[in-house]
């Protein structure tokens, strides 16, 4: 009974995998960035760009003159991230409308066609919410509709997104290791 049971919940987890997995973008699709700037330029070269925030080696900016606009659908903002100084991602939050929360998902539902249309549809991965995701060999991209609050797609370079990880985990090493020879030091409290 315990082996069946052990059987069943592997088999649903599966299933559940084949619905959540990203999709490779279609074959010529895949972005190299977003409206002309190219993952990993670095911002020295982008007269354009205004900060919005520093968030150590990460710094997020506002490009002056940005269309609000993509195919028709209504943007808030589009936010670019520089890792270390080079392009590695951009958020694009789509236009909110508290008095009217079905124009938001009206303006999401443009952006979802483009998307699909441009990059390859897409199953619904998740009940109630909306999540679309694409990976490709140069970039990563995500749709989401969590609630007519939080209405986004985010896409970047993966091959920044893969050094950051390997950054950040060294990073979080050599503090681990830092802090235990404070402690063996009494240096730690």
């Amino acid at each position: 009974m315990k082996k069946l049971l052990s059987v069943g919940l592997l088999l649903i987890c599966m299933g559940g995998l084949a619905f959540t997995h990203p999709e490779d973008f279609s074959t010529g699709a895949e972005p190299d960035g977003f409206r002309g700037i190219k993952w990993g330029t670095p911002i020295s070269t982008l007269d354009d760009m205004h900060a919005v925030w520093d968030g150590g080696d990460r710094k997020y900016y506002e490009r002056k003159g940005d269309s609000l606009e993509i195919a028709g659908a209504k943007l808030h903002r589009i936010i670019y991230t520089f890792w270390q100084g080079r392009f590695a991602e951009v958020k694009i939050d789509i236009l909110k409308d508290y008095t009217n929360p079905d124009n938001e998902f009206a303006h999401f539902k443009t952006l979802r066609d483009v998307c699909f249309e441009r990059f390859g549809a897409r199953r619904k991965v998740l009940f109630g919410s909306e999540e679309y995701s694409w990976f490709g060999t140069a970039s990563w991209m995500k749709l989401v509709r969590d609630d007519p609050g939080s209405l986004h797609l985010t896409m970047g370079s993966r091959r920044l997104l893969e050094q950051k990880e390997l950054y950040e985990k060294d990073k979080t090493r050599r503090e681990k290791e830092s802090r235990q020879v404070l402690a063996k030091q009494g240096k730690g409290f």
